[in-house]
């Protein structure tokens, strides 16, 4: 039973994307749809195959998992779901920033489902990494770009961040105004804690503007 899983969508995947997602040989990788040639081509070879294939040629292999075009879960959900059946307490999402905004969106979405179950989630794409925390505290290793938080499904009170140029105390953050992005770290490890509710934690390299 693997702990960790790497799911390869089909958004574009950097060297640097693929560095930050540091596969290993215990991880269960996934490829969802066309997502399946992503990895091959960056060398990652899926244990898992699944999507409905309404994009992309549908590989040649009897073990894949095909679901019908008309469905109420994306490709990303589908194998969101197979990696908490299989046990996974981390869920890597490679491919799955950029391009389509609805699909960046639902992408999102799919991070806080992620939390709800008991794992955590990590969107990896452009530089760019996107986890959600709710009622709880997440450290982060220093890093040169920016860290912004977004309340996700409502007002977000007790919010505290530490080790950042912007620092709060016990704030409100709500879906209707933007105020914790761009901030930027001062100390070797920053603190993010909210009290109740839900908040998208990002970070973002300074050459992306």
């Amino acid at each position: 039973m693997a702990e960790r899983a790497i799911i390869v969508c089909a958004g574009e995947v950097t060297r640097e994307d693929l560095a930050a997602a540091a596969p290993g040989s215990g991880d269960l990788v996934i490829g969802a749809d066309r997502g399946y040639q992503r990895a091959m081509e960056l060398g990652l070879v899926p244990q898992i195959i699944l999507g409905d294939f309404d994009s992309a040629a549908r590989p040649d292999r009897e073990d894949i998992e095909v679901y019908p075009a008309i469905k109420d879960d994306t490709d990303s959900v589908l194998a969101v779901n197979r990696a908490l059946e299989e046990g996974c307490r981390e869920i890597v999402l490679l491919g799955a920033l950029g391009g389509r905004l609805d699909h960046t969106v639902a992408n999102l979405q799919t991070l806080l489902y992620i939390r709800d179950r008991g794992a955590r989630g990590w969107l990896l794409g452009g530089g760019t990494a996107v986890t959600a925390i709710r009622n709880e505290s997440l450290e982060l290793p220093r890093m040169e770009g920016y860290l912004s938080v977004f309340a996700a499904d409502g007002p977000c009170r007790g919010v505290t961040l530490e080790g950042l140029f912007y620092p709060l105390r016990e704030a409100e953050l709500t879906s209707s105004y933007p105020l914790g992005v761009s901030n930027q770290f001062t100390a070797p490890t920053a603190r993010v804690t909210v009290a109740q509710g839900a908040l998208y934690v990002m970070t973002v390299p300074f050459d992306h503007q």
